[in-house]
């Protein structure tokens, strides 16, 4: 770190014109370190955007977010039964896990036409639990509506580590329903409710990123 210090240093020292622009020598580390700092790369914004590149579109930590706010920023909770989405201890999840036997899902708020037209891929990540009975539970997400049979990005059921899962997907390999636009539908699907068992599908953090 001091040869850095002194490399910068003697550049700067290099590039002044007169005495009475140059820093003194107690100036020259906090210098060095501003200039380091500006060439160290981003925090991401949320836990799903960490260790990945591109950039964040959407990024929420549910930590910090509430249904109402969400909603009013344009992501839609499509409830087969009336508001069972809910954010308990960080995390998005289903309201009384044991006795759900129903389904229910949301989106994320669609990309701008902006945005879509700029990136040539988008990458979706969530920092996320499954912890549901393998027999009667699944969880989904899907582009552009409802179809497993078309829009199916992946499926998950049991019990499952906290996790990051990612997958990109090229624009130009977006089904047809959802060109012109980029959002995720999440699902969560139960045949039966299974009381103190399983604890559901815990969502901490979903990222969508855009790479050129």
């Amino acid at each position: 770190m001091r040869c850095c210090y002194l490399f910068l240093s003697i550049a700067v020292l290099g590039a002044c014109r007169t005495y009475a622009e140059c820093p003194g020598e107690n100036d020259l580390p906090d210098l060095a370190r501003d200039m380091t700092a500006d060439l160290l790369p981003p925090i991401p914004k949320c836990a799903a955007a960490k260790g990945l590149s591109g950039d964040p579109l959407t990024c929420v930590d549910f930590s910090t977010a509430t249904i109402a706010a969400l909603t009013n920023d344009g992501w839609n909770f499509l409830n087969a039964v009336p508001d069972c989405w809910e954010i308990a201890n960080s995390r998005l999840q289903i309201k009384n896990f044991g006795g759900f036997a129903s389904s229910c899902g949301f989106t994320t708020k669609a990309l701008s036409p902006a945005d879509y037209q700029k990136y040539a891929s988008f990458t979706l990540s969530i920092v996320h639990r499954v912890h549901v009975d393998n027999q009667q539970q699944q969880v989904q997400i899907m582009l552009g509506g409802d179809n497993q049979d078309n829009r199916l990005l992946t499926w998950m059921t049991g019990k499952q580590p906290r996790s990051q899962w990612t997958q990109t997907v090229l624009k130009s390999d977006l089904p047809s329903m959802s060109l012109g636009s980029f959002q995720p539908l999440f699902k969560i699907t139960s045949g039966v409710g299974t009381g103190a068992l399983y604890q559901g599908w815990q969502i901490e953090s979903i990222a969508i990123l855009g790479n050129p």
